[in-house]
């Protein structure tokens, strides 16, 4: 859960604080929201596996790019056919991972979102942090399931992601985020010191692993 390195840009003098504007004094890791887009694969493959709904080689039928979603129409970047669910994170398919989260379907999908920590601040030790921005579960319709597995219409901030990796990487296990590991008092005494502090577990171990072997593939041959 340490956070070893933060940066902001554009950035501005600590030392003239009466000229930096908020525009630059902001904490964009914590204070901005965005949309994750296909980062956020990693999580639908994390709920998926975890709800037992798919394996890395079931195949998914990526309709040659463009995939009718009631009166919307869902995009991929290439015209993917036949992908296995494995070569749908690998290759990022958009419809690919729309169609796990239909079969996901919306609780578990809802769930698993709380469960990572979205639409809830981190607790970091940082001040000003924001929730990000979480559709409430009663107002999804099927779009909207589609659409947030592969991270469109769902606002996290920089933070609540590395978070969410984070607990991948960490064997499935959600850790409280903090800078600052110790104060020390001019005598040398320990004033505050933070240890690691498990919040939750979304997912197993053994999930982990499996996501893990996932997203390795996206850096090797996607």
């Amino acid at each position: 859960g340490e956070i070893l390195a933060l940066a902001n840009v554009p950035s501005f003098d600590p030392n003239e604080l009466s000229s930096a504007t908020a525009e630059r004094s902001r904490n964009r890791v914590i204070t901005d929201s965005y949309e994750p887009g296909s980062t956020f694969k990693g999580i639908l493959a994390a709920a998926a596996i975890e709800a037992g709904v798919v394996r890395p080689e079931d195949r998914f039928f990526c309709e040659k790019g463009r995939y009718s979603v009631g009166r919307w129409v869902v995009h991929d970047h290439e015209p993917y056919g036949w992908l296995t669910f494995a070569d749908v994170i690998k290759h990022s398919s958009n419809i690919g991972a729309g169609k796990v989260g239909e079969r996901l379907g919306a609780e578990r999908l809802a769930a698993a979102i709380d469960a990572f920590g979205f639409g809830t601040p981190t607790h970091v030790d940082l001040p000003g942090e924001i929730p990000g921005i979480v559709r409430p579960r009663s107002k999804w319709a099927r779009i909207n399931l589609v659409t947030t597995s592969f991270g469109q219409g769902i606002g996290v901030t920089p933070m609540q992601l590395v978070r969410a990796y984070a607990a991948i990487a960490n064997g499935g296990q959600l850790m409280r985020p903090y800078v600052v590991r110790r104060i020390v008092g001019a005598d040398g005494s320990v004033v505050r010191e933070n240890r690691p502090e498990v919040l939750g577990r979304p997912i197993s171990a053994e999930t982990a692993r499996v996501v893990t072997t996932l997203l390795r593939g996206v850096v090797e041959g996607g």
